[in-house]
C-alpha cells in the first residue's frame, strides 16, 4: 500500500469522524427535518400496511401516521424515509428475532447514521473519481481527492447536515454520485441521476439541471436528442416508482415535488418565509459554508503561485533562465500569457456550479441548505488549489531544474512554502470555527432536551409505582415541537415506564387551549411561556437553555432559558399520578 492510498484512507476516516461527531453531539432534530423523521418513525413501527388497507379497502379509521394529523404546508416524498426505515428493520432484525428491545432513540440514531453513510459514500466516490481524473501522483502523500475529503471535514455545514433528514440531504447523496460520474466523463449516467433527484427529492435541482445540461450541450457531451430521452424516460420512471407509494401514504393522488414547485415557485409562497438580497448566496452563504477554505478556490484556475515562484527564482538567479540562456528576457512574458496564467482543468465544472448559484439568487427566499449541491464542486476546486500548493513544495523537482545538474533538490522556494502553510492554516482555522459552531448548535434543541428531562423527572421522583394505572398527559407547545421533540422521543418515554402508565402527547396550538378548563387536563407542559402557565396552576420543574450565541467578549457560549418543563400543582398527590401515596 503506497503513501497516497494511506493518505486517502486517513482522509476518508477524518471525514467519517467529522460526520459521526456531529451526529453524536447533536442527536435531536428541528422543524425542518420533521416530516422525514416522523415518517421514518411511522414506517419503521407501522409499515405501509395501514395505508394500503385504507386505500384499497376504505379502512381509514385511526391511521397511525403523523403526517395525516400534521400534514405541513406542502407534502414531501416518502422515498427517503422508506429506505431508511426498512434498512433499520433489516439491521435490527437479529434483535427482533432474539426478543431484544431496542430503544426508540437508538432507532432514530441508526436511521440518521444510515443517511450519514450514504452521504459519506458519495463523498468517497467523488474523491476517487477526482483522483482517477487527475491521474497518478506518485510523489504526493495527499492527493487532490484526499484534500477534497479533508477540506469538507474542516467545514461545518456539510458534516453537520450529513445525517439530518432534510430533502436537501437526501438529494445531496444522489448529486454526489452524479458529480462522480460527471467528472469521469460519464455524462449520460450523471444526467439520469440528476433528473431522478430533481423529480423525487428537490424540484429546485431543476436550476442545477439547467446549468449542467447547458454546459453538457455546449461541450457536446450530450446531444439534444439524448438530453430529451434521458429527461423524459428518467422523469417518467421516477414518477412511476414514487407517485403510487406517496399517493397511498398521503391518501390522495399527488406528486410531492410537483406540488412543492407549484406552491413555492408558481404561487411564490416561499417568500412568505422571508427574503434576502440577490447577492446573499455569494457574499454570505457560500463564505459561511466554506469558511476560510474559500480562499483556495481561485488557485484551481489561476496559476498565481507558480508565477510567484517563478519570479522568486528569477530574482535569486537572474542570469539563468529555464533554457540556460543568460539574457533571455522573454521567459517571464511567456509565463504571463493567458494560457499559462489560467488553468482550464476545473473551469468546466466550476462555471456551471456558479451559474446554478446565480440562478438561485433570483429567488427571494434563501437558505444556505438550498445551495448544498454547489458545495462539492467548490470544495473540489479548493482541493485542486491546495493540491497545487502541495506539489510546489513537495515535488521532487521543486527548486531543481531538470536540466541543471548543479542545482540541488533541497533548494527551497519560500513563496511556495509560505503559500502551502497559509493553505494549511485556512483548513485549521476553518476546523476551529466548525468546532465552535457545533458547540453552539448542540444547544439549539431545547425541545428534545426538555422531553428527556421530563422522562428523567417522572422516573427519578420517588416513591414510584410500577403497577398503579396512571396517565401522564403532556402538552407540547410550538417552540418545543420545533426544537427537538420527535415521535422517537415520545415512544422512548412510553417504553421507559411501566405498561400501566399511559403517556399522552398533544401538540395543538395555544389558540385552542385558552381557558383554565382545557389546560387542567394536562399533567405536564413543555412551554416557552412559564408565567402564563403558572397562573393556570403549573409550576416549573426544569429550565432548558437555548438560543445560544458565541460571545467573544465573555469567551463563552451565552444562552437563556427558552423551554420550561412544568408540572400541574399537586399532581404527585393526584390519584391519576403514578406515585404511591
Amino acid at each position: 500500500m503506497n503513501g497516497s492510498v494511506i493518505g486517502f484512507v486517513v482522509a476518508g476516516g477524518v471525514l467519517f469522524t467529522s460526520f459521526l461527531l456531529d451526529l453524536v453531539l447533536c442527536p435531536y432534530s428541528k422543524v425542518e427535518e420533521s416530516f422525514p423523521l416522523q415518517a421514518t418513525h411511522d414506517i419503521f413501527y407501522h409499515g405501509v400496511g395501514p395505508a394500503i388497507n385504507a386505500s384499497f379497502y376504505g379502512d381509514t379509521v385511526d391511521l397511525p401516521y403523523d403526517h395525516l394529523q400534521y400534514p405541513g404546508v406542502v407534502p414531501r416524498t416518502f422515498a427517503g424515509p422508506i429506505i431508511l426505515a426498512y434498512l433499520c428493520r433489516i439491521l435490527l432484525l437479529p434483535c427482533s428475532m432474539l426478543g431484544i428491545s431496542v430503544n426508540p432513540m437508538t432507532v432514530q440514531f441508526l436511521a440518521r447514521f444510515i443517511l450519514l453513510s450514504f452521504n459519506w459514500i458519495g463523498w468517497i466516490r467523488l474523491a476517487l473519481a477526482v483522483d482517477r481524473t487527475v491521474g497518478k501522483q506518485p510523489f504526493a502523500l495527499v492527493t487532490t481527492g484526499s484534500y477534497l475529503l479533508l477540506i469538507t471535514a474542516c467545514q461545518f455545514h456539510i458534516p453537520f447536515y450529513a445525517s439530518r433528514m432534510l430533502p436537501n440531504t437526501f438529494a445531496l447523496a444522489v448529486v454526489l454520485q452524479c458529480y462522480a460520474n460527471w467528472i469521469q466523463r460519464q455524462v449520460p449516467s450523471a444526467a439520469v441521476l440528476l433528473v431522478f433527484a430533481t423529480a423525487v427529492f428537490r424540484c429546485d435541482l431543476l436550476l442545477l439541471l439547467a446549468s449542467l445540461g447547458l454546459s453538457w450541450l455546449i461541450q457536446r457531451q450530450l446531444t439534444i436528442v439524448q438530453a430529451l430521452k434521458i429527461g423524459i424516460v428518467t422523469g417518467v420512471a421516477a414518477l412511476v416508482l414514487t407517485v403510487p407509494t406517496d399517493s397511498i401514504l398521503w391518501q390522495r393522488l399527488l406528486w410531492p415535488e410537483g406540488e412543492v414547485f407549484y406552491f413555492n415557485t408558481i404561487l411564490g409562497k416561499s417568500q412568505e418565509w422571508g427574503t434576502s438580497p440577490w447577492y446573499w448566496y455569494f457574499l454570505s452563504a457560500v463564505p459561511k459554508a466554506m469558511l476560510l477554505t474559500i480562499l483556495l478556490v481561485p488557485l484551481s484556475t489561476v496559476r498565481v503561485m507558480e508565477i510567484l515562484v517563478a519570479w522568486e527564482r528569477k530574482i535569486w538567479r537572474p542570469n539563468r533562465s529555464r533554457d540556460g540562456n543568460p539574457n533571455d528576457h522573454d521567459s517571464m512574458t511567456q509565463l504571463l500569457s493567458f494560457s499559462n496564467v489560467v488553468d482550464g482543468t476545473w473551469l468546466p465544472f466550476l462555471l456551471p456550479t456558479l451559474s446554478f448559484v446565480a440562478l438561485y439568487s433570483f429567488l427571494g427566499h434563501k437558505e444556505i441548505r438550498f445551495i448544498f449541491p454547489a458545495i462539492p464542486i467548490l470544495n473540489l476546486c479548493a482541493a485542486a488549489g491546495m493540491s497545487r500548493l502541495h506539489r510546489l513544495v513537495f515535488s521532487p523537482f521543486h527548486g531543481k531544474e531538470r536540466d541543471d545538474p548543479t542545482a540541488t533538490s533541497k533548494t527551497s522556494s519560500w513563496i511556495a512554502v509560505f503559500g502551502f502553510l497559509v493553505g494549511i492554516a485556512c483548513m485549521c482555522f476553518s476546523l476551529c470555527g466548525s468546532l465552535a459552531f457545533v458547540a453552539v448548535s448542540r444547544l439549539n434543541y431545547p425541545g428534545g432536551i426538555a422531553l428527556t428531562e421530563l422522562l428523567h423527572h417522572i422516573v427519578d421522583v420517588q416513591p414510584f409505582s410500577n403497577t398503579k394505572p396512571a396517565t401522564i398527559s403532556v402538552h407540547i407547545d410550538v417552540a418545543a415541537a420545533m426544537s427537538g421533540v420527535s415521535l422517537f422521543g415520545q415512544r422512548e418515554a412510553r417504553e421507559s415506564t411501566a405498561p400501566t402508565i399511559q403517556w399522552e402527547f398533544f401538540k395543538d396550538g395555544y389558540e385552542m387551549h385558552r381557558s383554565v378548563e382545557n389546560w387542567s387536563k394536562f399533567s405536564h407542559l413543555l412551554t416557552e411561556n412559564p408565567t402564563k402557565m403558572a397562573d393556570l396552576g403549573f409550576h416549573v420543574i426544569r429550565k432548558i437553555p437555548g438560543k445560544p450565541r458565541l460571545s467573544f467578549r465573555e469567551r463563552r457560549i451565552v444562552t437563556k432559558d427558552v423551554i420550561f418543563v412544568m408540572e400541574k400543582d399537586g399532581w404527585i398527590e393526584d390519584e391519576n399520578s403514578p406515585y404511591t401515596p
